[in-house]
């Protein structure tokens, strides 16, 4: 029997979720990178990873079932892994890093959270552009549809969306090795990592 969720072409054509999915690891990895980075100063966690993995997290769990394989159903799940590993990657990725970072730096964490923490509250751009950029997506998906949307669509802004996360690896670079060694410790990045983030979370308005 011939089912046409099956027959369906997702982007870049891979299976359902597969883009979604590749964000989510590398955002986790980042973040996990920054939070056991080793050196002797506490490195804040960039506002715009920490909208982005509530949101991202959030939305690829809720997914399953609805537009990303279920383990045991018929479509390959995520990036070709056996169902539920990009879940089971996320959470032992971020259990070991905060776990072996709270053992072994413990107050080197407490000053990274306090230093995260005072960003949210001096970027507040930052969530304006990123949850703009979602519900930006959310509308486009409800005037394409989420039956057929054109070929060409899905993959430029599975490509965008990947763009974008490239620039975010470089900006995470530049708060773990630049901005580190600068006397005044600040670069005026919020707004450029604060669109990027938005172009993302766009992606995954847009999937929803």
């Amino acid at each position: 029997m011939t089912n046409s969720h099956l027959d369906r072409r997702h982007a870049l054509g891979l299976p359902a979720g597969s883009v979604r999915a590749l964000h989510v690891l590398i955002i986790v990895g980042i973040t996990c990178a920054i939070i056991a980075w080793p050196g002797e100063q506490a490195v804040a966690i960039p506002a715009y990873l920490i909208y982005l993995i509530f949101l991202m997290l959030g939305h690829f769990f809720a997914s399953h079932g609805v537009s990303i394989a279920t383990r045991g159903s018929e479509q390959p799940s995520p990036l070709y892994l056996p169902g539920g590993t990009v879940r089971l990657l996320v959470i032992l990725t971020l259990g070991a890093a905060i776990g072996t970072k709270l053992y072994q730096r413990p107050e080197i964490f407490q000053q990274q959270f306090d230093l995260s923490v005072r960003s949210l509250a001096e970027q507040p751009l930052v969530p304006v552009l990123i949850l703009g950029g979602f519900f930006a997506g959310v509308m486009l998906r409800a005037v394409v549809g989420r039956a057929k949307p054109p070929m060409w669509l899905q993959d430029f802004e599975a490509w965008i969306s990947i763009i974008a996360l490239v620039g975010l690896g470089i900006a995470a670079m530049i708060h773990l090795i630049i901005v580190p060694s600068l006397e005044v410790p600040w670069l005026p990045l919020p707004t450029w990592e604060g669109i990027l983030g938005a172009v993302i979370a766009f992606y995954f308005g847009e999937r929803s």
